[in-house]
């Protein structure tokens, strides 16, 4: 079996007796825990030794941290991303059948914009929620609710359609509600259900899974619309879940910090904010009054010497990967220190540059994406005439690529990882490629280069969407080296960044182009926001778990 990295665990110390016999007796036993704790997480000590940390500590985090089960991951990998190829071939339909939607009822471009747009208007309203309940209950659950809500709504896109374009706004807002919780539950999943050495690889597969079910769509829908009409489109992508749901829910997989059923500590009724804390160190105090018995002030004894501790949050992470270097017992304690001071959950994590460089890649790296999605067959029928039976040969080729290349970059990244590269160098590097490569393809795709020539504007949007498909390695993973415990939320609030760029983004493109009809800058502006992402990404970026994250 191969070596497991250290994921920086938690260990919540109990009460201390006061006094200053029982202060040493509790630091002593600091060093005890700390050491049992790394060997249990590092070197994959015997059942009994965790056994024995867990009973010391049975409310502790041992007790809900991710335990990750081999012997399952990787089809439960695989059919959460088939959910996800059903969770994009639904939402990317409509990219092509409303074209032949605004010929038939009227709609100017960018009164297209805005219906595209409504759909991120739900999305944006069920990520923290979605990833907030599979941290604390299981994904498995909140995925496949997820999955009916969306398939259902799909179905009912074109009565909603003919009886008006307010029901056909409302279904719209209501699918994006559903797809909503999949990705933060399935992240959740992955945090809890694959080993750690292997989580590149399966969120490489999982969100290349979103290119195959665009592809798909693309590749799919205009033939429908050319046989059956528009309708089917939506009738016969909804309907897939049918065939998905009957192997999902007889599964088996770990559930969320709370997945016994309680909803709350010693009986509390229940609190929606509980659901972006850690458990009983949600309100950032230790249970049972604190860290008795240990050096105060912000300091903390090492080889007998008091240290200072960090007191400000632009210390944190810096303080946390010093942490380190020290020895186990005292690193443990200087942790516990820490979550005493900065609180625990969601909010206390939202403050750190790391979550924010998540947030910031996330927004930016989606204007461009989400611009694409929804643009890109008007694109070809606009600028280059391609009727719609022929838009397939324009619109799918840059959706394959980008899922091929999407799956091989997590195994790249993993393999990179496994040979010694440093954690935030792999995903520093893939981030950047990935966002400064399709911001030279965007201008390059609109530009005099391929004037006249849908198939070159084709290739050059391809080769960009391949490059940005690395950011699958960079991005999309980072929040399971900050934040494995809070892995489902964080990733949620990134991809409410990401969302709300698609809220703007769509309706946006629809104004300037209806006011300028300008490509080149509706392209122009999506490679701004790439350049200014990677930027930010590569500053903050961080590589190892968060002391928010408890």
């Amino acid at each position: 079996m191969s070596k497991m990295s250290w994921r920086n665990p938690t260990i919540f110390f109990g009460e201390a007796a006061a006094g200053a016999s029982d202060a040493c007796r509790g630091v002593m036993q600091l060093v005890s825990l700390g050491r049992g704790a790394q060997q249990a997480r590092h070197a994959h000590a015997s059942d009994d030794a965790e056994a024995e940390l867990e009973s010391v500590l049975p409310n502790g985090p041992l007790a809900s941290a991710p335990r990750p089960q081999q012997t399952r991951w990787p089809l439960v990998v695989a059919l959460a991303a088939l959910s996800v190829v059903i969770c994009y071939a639904d939402r990317s339909n409509i990219s092509t059948a409303i074209i032949p939607m605004s010929e038939q009822f009227g709609w100017q471009p960018s009164l297209q914009g805005w219906i595209l747009s409504m759909f991120f208007l739900g999305y944006l309203l069920t990520q923290l929620l979605g990833g907030a309940l599979a941290d604390r209950y299981g994904g498995k659950g909140v995925l496949a609710a997820g999955v009916a809500a969306w398939s259902l709504t799909t179905c009912l896109t074109p009565p909603a359609a003919y009886i008006g374009l307010p029901a056909l706004i409302g279904i719209r807002i209501a699918m994006g509600l559903g797809e909503g919780v999949a990705f933060p539950a399935i992240h959740s999943i992955i945090a809890r259900s694959v080993p750690v050495e292997n989580q590149s690889t399966a969120v490489g597969v999982v969100t290349a899974a979103s290119y195959v079910g665009t592809a798909l769509a693309f590749g799919l829908a205009p033939t429908i619309i050319e046989d059956l009409g528009w309708p089917w489109v939506f009738y016969l992508f909804g309907a897939s879940a049918a065939l998905w749901l009957p192997f999902w829910l007889p599964l088996r997989m770990e559930g969320g910090s709370r997945s016994g059923g309680s909803s709350g500590s010693s009986g509390k009724s229940f609190n929606i904010l509980q659901l972006f804390s850690s458990g009983d160190a949600a309100d950032g105090s230790i249970r049972g009054g604190g860290l008795q018995g240990l050096p105060s002030s912000g300091q903390l004894a090492e080889g007998g010497r008091l240290q200072r501790v960090p007191t400000s949050l632009s210390d944190d992470y810096a303080a946390s990967e010093a942490e380190t270097e020290w020895s186990d017992g005292v690193a443990v304690g200087y942790k516990m220190e820490q979550q005493r001071r900065l609180g625990v959950g969601f909010l206390p994590l939202l403050r750190t540059k790391p979550v924010w460089a998540i947030c910031v890649a996330q927004y930016t790296g989606s204007w461009g994406f989400y611009g694409l999605l929804n643009w890109l067959p008007s694109f070809f029928k606009d600028a280059y005439h391609v009727e719609i039976a022929q838009l397939a040969t324009f619109t799918l080729l840059p959706y394959v690529v980008q899922g091929g290349v999407g799956a091989g970059a997590g195994i790249v990244a993993d393999a990179l990882l496994a040979r010694g590269w440093p954690i935030k160098r792999v995903r520093r590097v893939l981030q950047t490629v990935g966002m400064l490569g399709p911001a030279a393809c965007m201008v390059a795709a609109a530009s005099p280069l391929t004037e006249g020539d849908p198939a070159a504007a084709s290739a050059w949007i391809t080769f960009g969407l391949g490059l940005n498909a690395l950011t699958l390695a960079g991005v999309s993973v980072s929040h399971l080296d900050i934040a494995p415990k809070h892995a489902g939320v964080v990733f949620a609030a990134g991809n409410t960044s990401a969302t709300v760029a698609g809220l703007l983004a769509v309706p946006l493109t629809g104004v300037v182009l209806q006011a300028t009809g300008s490509w080149p800058l509706v392209f122009g502006i999506t490679a701004a926001h790439y350049v200014v992402g990677a930027a930010l990404f590569a500053l903050w970026v961080g590589d190892k778990p968060l002391p928010q994250d408890g």
